[in-house]
């Protein structure tokens, strides 16, 4: 099992861009999307397995967000007791598509299709955050 704390706020897996180059259509990933992939790549590579897991996967992480500077004292009080859920962008399936992406990238897994259980969650918190935990599902284990 690998567990960790990955220290940056959460971002999700932006769409890809469409755009006309010489009257070519080409696809290209934002400048901001390309940012976070290398500060998500960064973070993750210290903990990235020698070598990648090879049978099925089950993948858990909590993306964890700051409250906005915007609400009040006692709202913000609210949200870090889990009180008042996160309920705004961005969506909790594209969170979990940004840090599948990444682990490939590193090899976490041959591929992310390995990933056969998932438990994810989003929640407001002092400093934003992943935390993270991956495990290889054991030879006969019922999941």
């Amino acid at each position: 099992m690998i567990a960790f704390t990955l220290s940056c706020i959460p971002t999700a897996q932006q769409r890809a861009r469409h755009g006309v180059v010489n009257g070519h259509s080409m696809t290209y990933k934002s400048g901001s999307q390309r940012a976070a992939e290398r500060t998500l790549d960064a973070l993750l590579a210290p903990h990235a397995p020698e070598v990648p897991m090879s049978g099925a996967v089950v993948l858990e992480f909590r993306a964890v967000f700051p409250p906005p500077q915007s609400v009040s004292k006692k709202a913000r009080a609210a949200m870090l007791r889990g009180q008042i859920q996160h309920v705004k962008k961005p969506d909790l399936d594209n969170l979990a598509k940004q840090l599948k992406d990444a682990m490939s990238r590193l090899q976490f897994w041959g591929d992310d299709r390995q990933v056969i259980r998932m438990v994810s969650e989003k929640r407001y918190g002092a400093v934003g955050h992943w935390e993270v935990c991956v495990r290889e599902v054991m030879e006969g284990e019922a999941i």
